[in-house]
C-alpha cells in the first residue's frame, strides 16, 4: 500500500508539472497562471505584462510553423532569464505571454518591460544563414490584491492594443486615461440596443452652420449624427456609430429619411443652405462595393437638390479605403454632389491627396486655429489657399471658437468657417 501511495504521488507530481507549463516552451501556462493568482491570497500589489510579438504570422507564412516555434522558444528563453526571482513568465497562447513581477508597482514595471522588450528584440533564430528578428508590443499594468486575472490581462490589454496602434515595437502601461478608456468601451451599447435606439428614433441629426465670411451669413450645414437617449443623455458618434455600420448589411440602416427632409428643407430656404454629411471610414468600408449599387446613397438623395449636397470624406477614410473612396467619389460627382476632405492637417496628412481625389472643399482640422504657434500655420493656410485658387476648391476652417482664431484665418485669406463661435450646434 505504501509503494502504491508512493507511485500515486510521483504520477500526480508528474501530471500536475505537465498541466503547469506550456508544452512547447516551457514557460508556464495559463492554468498555473490563474492558480498563482486567482487562487493565492495577495496581500501586496504585483504587476503583469502582456506580451505580444509583432507579425508573428508573417514569420510562420514566410519560413514556416517549425521555424516559428523555434523562434517562440527562444523567446521564451530569453524572458525567462530577464525575470528577477518571484518573477515568472505564462504562455498565453499563440505568440502571447504574460509576464508576473512580483511585488512591483506601475512605474516599476514600465521600467523593467524595457528589459522584457529587449530580451524579445535579442532573441533570433537563423534560416539559410539569415536572422529571423521578432519585435513585441507589450501592455503593463498593476495587479492589485483584489483584482482578478482576468480583469487585469483585460486592462494590460487595452495598453498593448495602443501600444500597437502607435506603431508597435512599443511598451505602455495603462494609466488612469487607459483603464477609463477601456471601462468606457466596456460600457458602450450593443448593436441591440443601436437597433432599438433607431427603431425608437433615438439616433438623429444636429447641425453646425458654415459661415461665408464674406457674405457675412450661412451657407451650409454639416450634420452631425448623435444618440439622444430617453433619459437626455446625448452620445457622440464613437460610442455607436461602428456598430451601426456594423449592423448594415442585416437591415440596420441610418435614419436616411430624416435626414433627406432635413437637408431638402436647408435646400429651400431663400437662400438656399447646402447640407453636409460625413461618411465614417467603416461604414464606407460595409457599404460601398465597385459594381455594386449604394441603396442608401438614393434614400438619402431622394428629391434633394445634389448641388445643395456636400459628402465628406474623412482623411483616414481615404487612406483606410481608397479603391471605395474613389467608388464613392466618382458617383457622387457625377450626379452633381460635391465631395470635402475632411480634418486636412491631422495624422497623415499628404498634398499628393489633393491631386490624387478630386475635391471641392478642403477642410482645415481644428488644430490649424487653434495651436499657439500662431505664424507658422498662417503660413501654411496661406499657401493652401494659393493652391486652392489655382485647383479649384474651396477652404472651410474648422474649430473657430474665439474672435482671435476667426481673425487668424481672414488674415490668411479663408473665406469659410464653422465652429462653436458662430452659435452652438443645433438639432434639426
Amino acid at each position: 500500500m505504501r509503494r502504491r501511495i508512493d507511485r500515486l504521488r510521483l504520477s500526480n507530481s508528474k501530471l500536475s508539472r505537465y498541466v503547469d507549463l506550456d508544452d512547447l516552451t516551457a514557460a508556464q501556462s495559463r492554468r498555473y497562471l490563474v492558480e498563482r493568482i486567482d487562487r493565492h491570497k495577495r496581500i501586496e500589489t504585483h504587476a503583469m505584462l502582456y506580451v505580444d510579438l509583432d507579425d508573428f504570422k508573417t514569420v510562420n507564412d514566410t519560413y514556416g510553423h517549425e521555424v516559428g516555434d523555434s523562434l517562440l522558444i527562444k523567446v521564451t528563453d530569453s524572458m525567462v532569464a530577464t525575470c528577477r526571482p518571484g518573477d515568472f513568465v505564462a504562455r498565453l497562447g499563440g505568440d502571447e505571454f504574460c509576464v508576473f513581477l512580483k511585488g512591483c508597482d506601475l512605474e516599476r514595471a514600465e521600467q523593467v518591460a524595457h528589459r522584457f522588450l529587449q530580451a524579445v528584440v535579442g532573441a533570433n533564430v537563423e534560416v539559410a544563414g539569415r536572422r529571423v528578428i521578432g519585435t513585441a508590443s507589450i501592455g503593463v499594468c498593476e495587479l492589485r490584491p483584489d483584482q482578478g486575472m482576468e480583469d487585469a490581462l483585460n486592462v494590460a490589454d487595452a495598453a498593448l492594443y495602443e501600444a500597437k496602434s502607435k506603431g508597435k515595437n512599443q511598451i505602455l502601461a495603462a494609466d488612469h486615461e487607459v483603464v477609463r478608456r477601456m471601462r468606457q468601451k466596456q460600457s458602450r451599447p450593443s448593436a441591440e440596443e443601436v437597433g432599438a435606439a433607431l427603431e425608437n428614433g433615438e439616433i438623429t441629426y444636429f447641425v453646425q452652420p458654415i459661415f461665408d465670411l464674406e457674405q457675412d451669413r450661412i451657407e451650409g450645414v454639416e450634420a452631425l449624427i448623435r444618440w439622444v437617449k430617453l433619459d437626455g443623455e446625448i452620445l457622440l458618434p464613437g460610442d455607436f456609430l461602428d456598430l451601426m455600420a456594423d449592423g448594415y448589411k442585416r437591415g440596420v440602416r441610418p435614419p436616411l429619411e430624416e435626414a433627406n427632409q432635413a437637408a431638402i428643407g436647408f435646400s429651400e430656404l431663400d437662400p438656399p443652405i447646402y447640407c453636409g454629411w460625413n461618411i465614417s471610414s467603416k461604414f464606407l468600408n460595409n457599404t460601398v462595393q465597385p459594381g455594386t449599387d449604394v441603396g442608401w446613397l438614393k434614400a438619402l438623395l431622394n428629391g434633394l437638390p445634389l448641388e445643395m449636397t456636400v459628402f465628406e470624406i474623412v482623411e483616414s477614410t481615404v487612406i483606410d479605403n481608397p479603391e471605395a473612396t474613389k467608388t464613392l467619389i466618382n458617383a457622387l460627382r457625377s450626379k452633381g454632389v460635391r465631395i470635402a476632405l475632411d480634418d486636412f492637417g491631422i495624422g497623415m496628412s499628404n498634398l499628393e491627396r489633393l491631386l490624387e481625389y478630386p475635391i471641392d472643399i478642403l477642410k482645415i482640422d481644428r488644430s490649424f486655429v487653434q495651436s499657439p504657434t500662431r505664424e507658422s500655420r498662417e503660413g501654411i493656410m496661406r499657401g493652401l489657399v494659393e493652391m486652392s485658387k489655382t485647383m479649384g476648391f474651396e477652404i472651410v476652417a474648422e474649430g473657430i471658437e474665439t474672435q482671435g482664431q476667426l481673425d487668424l484665418v481672414r488674415a490668411a485669406g479663408i473665406t469659410h468657417a464653422q465652429g462653436y463661435f458662430f452659435g452652438q450646434t443645433r438639432e434639426s
